[in-house]
């Protein structure tokens, strides 16, 4: 299974099965962990699963993951997936914030 087919999956059915979720929550969390310690870009999304994501086309793939598991599976705490990955992007100097 790669991320991508799963993410396009939800994309046609806006809704994802336990297994697809789980699998998306272990992509997630060694993403964040290879960029904590490469800082090797990741991948960008297509424009079809930025748009299903809600977040902005030519965003990362990890990003995209993030929203859509925020959506699927809220966490009931404060830090969200996607603040998250925000945080592990600015880290890597992927993202510039003033």
């Amino acid at each position: 299974m790669k991320p991508s087919l799963v993410l396009m999956d939800y994309v046609d059915r806006k809704t994802l099965n336990n297994e697809q979720q789980e699998y998306l929550e272990q992509v997630l969390k060694a993403s964040i962990q290879k960029l904590k310690f490469t800082g090797i870009e990741p991948v960008i999304a297509n424009n079809e699963i930025c748009d299903a994501a809600l977040i902005s086309q030519g965003s990362y793939e990890i990003s995209c993951i993030a929203s859509i598991l925020d959506t699927l599976q809220p966490t009931g705490k404060t830090m969200e997936r996607k603040k998250k990955v925000f945080n592990a992007l600015c880290n890597a100097g992927l993202i510039v914030t003033d």
